[in-house]
């Protein structure tokens, strides 16, 4: 199920080829977003505890990648850049590059 109020994807592509998707799906998906009109970084703590949203796009690929991550770059759809704490998940795990896409 997807998020009311952004759909996030990621993608990680590893140094060896392999693919790695990460979405920003919501166990329990609300018809309107609890985060309402708070800006982007702020109110993430309603993703998890409303919506069930076990991670951002981004930690999905990261929990999908594994140690493939080293080294890869990391494409984001529906979002310019990552959040700070999805920032430092991927620097944690050696993402090389982390390219937005609108």
């Amino acid at each position: 199920m997807t998020c009311a109020k952004q759909v996030v994807s990621a993608v990680i592509v590893a140094t060896n080829g392999k693919v790695y998707p990460g979405e920003n799906h919501a166990r329990y998906p609300q018809a309107v977003c609890p985060r309402g009109d708070m800006p982007s970084g702020v109110g993430y703590h309603l993703c998890r505890d409303v919506c069930g949203q076990d991670g951002h796009a981004e930690i999905e690929a990261l929990r999908r990648s594994g140690d493939d991550a080293e080294g890869a770059t990391l494409y984001l759809f529906g979002h310019v850049k990552c959040c700070p704490d999805c920032t430092r998940a991927c620097n944690a795990a050696g993402i090389a590059r982390i390219v937005g896409v609108d």
